[in-house]
């Protein structure tokens, strides 16, 4: 048995499977290298609720030094013996353990960018204010930003590389808020006597293209911005650098305070053959990913390199697989993306890298003062930081999610954005116009609140050089746009609709957005919205019908509001017998009512079924509002007559009633038939006598409730249906009363089911 493999499983044997559970899992790396007598770099991470502190002093006890304590990642950055790892391996405070990553340059140009500028290779000419330097401003489209005074002025950027050149004539007059040593611990960031020289020229070099000077040839694109320079990598072979330098910078830069972060750095393999393999990277696995991840979270946007590993696929490096990040892949000064700019997607299917921009020949500053061209996407990742520190300063309110969807939404690939270049390259001036494009303010909610609503939006406040704004709002009744209700260019964000939408098919509204410098912006098509019909009858107006004991009754409704003009609403109040014979014949009605109560001058009949409506005038529009079933003023008292009455409605079905209602009056107790029956005289339903009614009934009203109640008594009312529940075919039928030798008919128009 190999000796890993039997240590891994004497430590399985050591104790009980219970507890076995409880011990950290670790990576299958380690036992290969800790029966040696040495010293492991590695991440202690620590389980839930339990607190730092205390598992650092358990640590300790083991003969760890720790090195950081990531409240972001709950973990332990530690160097352990190899006698207390394979203590701590039993450890339940811990939930895992892994390696900690050392640097190591990406594959591709990077390594040979410092021997490109040797020499001086980006003389002055061209542009007399960019020089060589104006390629990126102009393929990100920075110039209209740079030439109208924006330099990130009150933006705060932190940088994480190998060293700066803090002495450099081209940085003088530049802000630095702070800067550490995570490898000698000190406040050097310059080359120190142990590094190997020319350490700080990877650095160096990036820091060049946010806020390098060299008039004529070389002009960073945030100089305004302050900087935060955390030397967290050491190119020295000999040397083990951890990622735990980078998570330690990480949080350094936020307990100072700071917007942006650029990591043109990647961690993929590792010393003693610990690698993070394509499916590791998912942005939950690599402790880098997972601390920028945590950065986002913490309001931090961190701008990272993809990686030099092209052209193939699923050749990120981490923290590129991190979600929040944005991740910089290379092109040249034409667009085409460089052969060497690593691919995705990530293990988990998301696209990266999010953007491009130049990294093939690339301006920079060397460590001593040369300027010459390089290649990288550590170069690219940079002028994307730069690119947002802008953004940033325009729109400070603009957190790290927002600045990234900022700038792809006018990126050159956003329409298709891939696994080689995601969203593209940034048109950065575009961005700067519109960075959240237009947020809807009202009408909210799905129902307008008002029939002639206001519609209003807003813009983050644009630059100057793209003002003035001119909106373009369409009203339809479609979400196509062809049933146009209003369209109108404005240089308002707002628009009072000053004429009544009338109820029926829904609302939908869209603004377009157009600055004076050609960008546009849209908030697509909104909807749909409901139009509230112009007043809702909230007395005598259900669809069974309602009785009630007034004889004079009081209705009410409510309307939406109106402006004035075309309001306030005026209102025609009408009250007409149920039934087609009396649809013209009004009983009552009254014109120019203004509120929305109104009592009956004068008593109705009793036991007769009206309907109510009013006609809603809004200007010189109107709209037809009318009660969605009978109502009946209903007599208590015992009747005068036998009688049977007209069932309504006549014919049934109809306006989605599906049953008709039967009726009848016994002056004196009587015994009772009540039936339906064919023209035949066969009887097809009965109802008296049957399973509600007996055959001899007290005197009364039949067929409707008291007051307050349905207007129909359900168990005389008739669905076309016969005694044993068989649907019957359309046609006339006649209902027939017999009480006390009394016989009347009445005429029922049945017309189906499936009409």
């Amino acid at each position: 048995m190999p000796r890993s493999i039997r240590a891994a499983a004497l430590l399985a044997l050591a104790a009980p499977a219970g507890l076995a559970a409880q011990r950290p899992a670790v990576s299958p790396v380690l036992p290969r290298v800790w029966q040696r007598d040495t010293t492991l770099t590695v991440w202690l991470f620590v389980r839930p609720g339990v607190p730092l502190e205390r598992a650092a002093a358990r640590a300790a006890a083991a003969g760890a030094r720790v090195r950081v304590r990531s409240r972001w990642l709950h973990a332990l950055g530690a160097d352990v013996p190899t006698a207390g790892l394979r203590e701590l391996a039993r450890e339940t405070l811990l939930r895992r353990i892994q390696p900690a990553g050392r640097w190591r340059p990406a594959p591709g140009p990077d390594p040979a960018a410092r021997a490109a500028v040797a020499t001086d290779t980006c003389p002055a000419g061209g542009d007399p204010t960019y020089g060589p330097s104006e390629m990126p401003y102009r393929q990100l489209d920075l110039r209209p930003l740079a030439d109208a005074g924006y330099d990130a002025s009150g933006v705060r950027i932190a940088i994480l590389d190998g060293g700066f050149n803090t002495a450099a004539p081209a940085f003088a007059g530049v802000t630095v808020t702070a800067q550490y040593d995570f490898v000698f611990g000190d406040s050097v960031v310059r080359d120190q006597p142990n590094d190997q020289p020319g350490a700080q020229f990877h650095g160096t070099a990036v820091w060049s293209l946010f806020a390098g000077r060299v008039p004529g040839r070389l002009r960073g694109v945030a100089p305004g911005a302050a900087y935060l320079l955390a030397k967290t990598e050491d190119v020295r072979s000999e040397t083990r650098i951890e990622e735990v330098n980078y998570v330690r910078a990480l949080e350094w830069a936020d307990s100072i305070g700071v917007d942006i972060v650029s990591s043109s750095l990647g961690y993929l393999d590792f010393d003693d053959g610990f690698t993070y393999s394509p499916a590791d990277l998912n942005g939950r696995v690599a402790v880098t990913s997972v601390a920028a991840e945590s950065a986002a979270a913490h309001g931090i946007l961190v701008v990272t390199a993809a990686g030099n590993g092209g052209p193939s696929f699923r050749t990120l490096v981490t923290p590129g697989d991190a979600d929040s990040v944005i991740t910089a892949g290379a092109e040249d000064s034409l667009g085409a993306l460089a052969s060497f700019s690593s691919r995705g997607p990530t293990a988990d299917g998301r696209l990266k890298p999010d953007l491009t921009a130049p990294g093939v020949l690339v301006c920079v500053l060397s460590a001593s003062n040369a300027l010459g061209r390089v290649n990288g996407t550590s170069f690219a990742t940079p002028l994307l930081a730069a690119a947002a520190a802008l953004l940033k300063q325009l729109h400070p309110g603009l957190g790290p999610g927002a600045l990234r969807q900022a700038l792809q939404a006018y990126a050159a690939n956003r329409t298709a954005p891939d696994s080689l270049r995601g969203w593209g390259r940034p048109d950065v001036a575009a961005s700067a116009v519109f960075p959240t494009a237009i947020t809807p303010l009202t009408p909210a909610g799905a129902v307008l609140a008002s029939i002639t609503p206001s519609f209003s939006w807003s813009v983050s406040t644009p630059p100057p050089y793209a003002t003035p704004i001119s909106y373009r709002l369409r009203i339809a009744r479609d979400a196509t746009f062809l049933y146009l209700v209003v369209d109108t260019l404005t240089t308002a964000t707002s628009f009072a609709l000053r004429r009544a939408l009338k109820p029926g098919r829904p609302l939908f509204w869209r603004v377009d957005a157009s600055a004076a410098t050609g960008v546009t912006a849209t908030t697509g098509a909104l909807g749909p919205i409901v139009v509230p019909p112009w007043a809702t009858l909230t007395s005598f107006s259900t669809p069974a019908g309602v009785n009630t004991a007034e004889v004079q009754p009081v209705f009410s409704w409510q309307s939406p509001a109106v402006s004035t003009p075309p309001g306030p609403l005026r209102y025609d109040f009408t009250v007409r017998r149920a039934g087609a014979q009396f649809a013209n014949t009004p009983e009552f009605t009254v014109a120019g009512l203004s509120d929305t109560v109104f009592q009956l001058p004068r008593p109705l009949e009793r036991d007769a079924a009206y309907v109510w409506s009013l006609v809603v005038h809004a200007g010189a529009d109107t709209t037809l509002v009318q009660s969605q079933g009978v109502f009946m003023v209903v007599d208590g008292s015992i009747p005068p007559t036998t009688q049977l009455y007209q069932n309504f409605p006549n014919p049934f079905p109809t306006d989605g009633r599906e049953a008709t209602c039967l009726w009848f009056d016994l002056a004196v107790p009587a015994i009772v038939e009540l039936a339906v029956l064919d023209l035949r005289g066969n009887p097809v339903r009965r109802f008296v006598p049957g399973p509600n009614f007996p055959g001899i009934l007290p005197a009364g009203r039949y067929g409707r409730s008291g007051p307050g109640g349905p207007t129909c008594d359900v168990r005389l009312m008739w669905d076309g249906r016969a005694d044993d529940g068989r649907e019957l075919p359309p046609g006339v039928y006649l209902y027939k009363l017999r009480a006390g030798g009394i016989i009347q008919f009445r005429r029922i128009v049945f017309r189906g089911r499936n009409r």
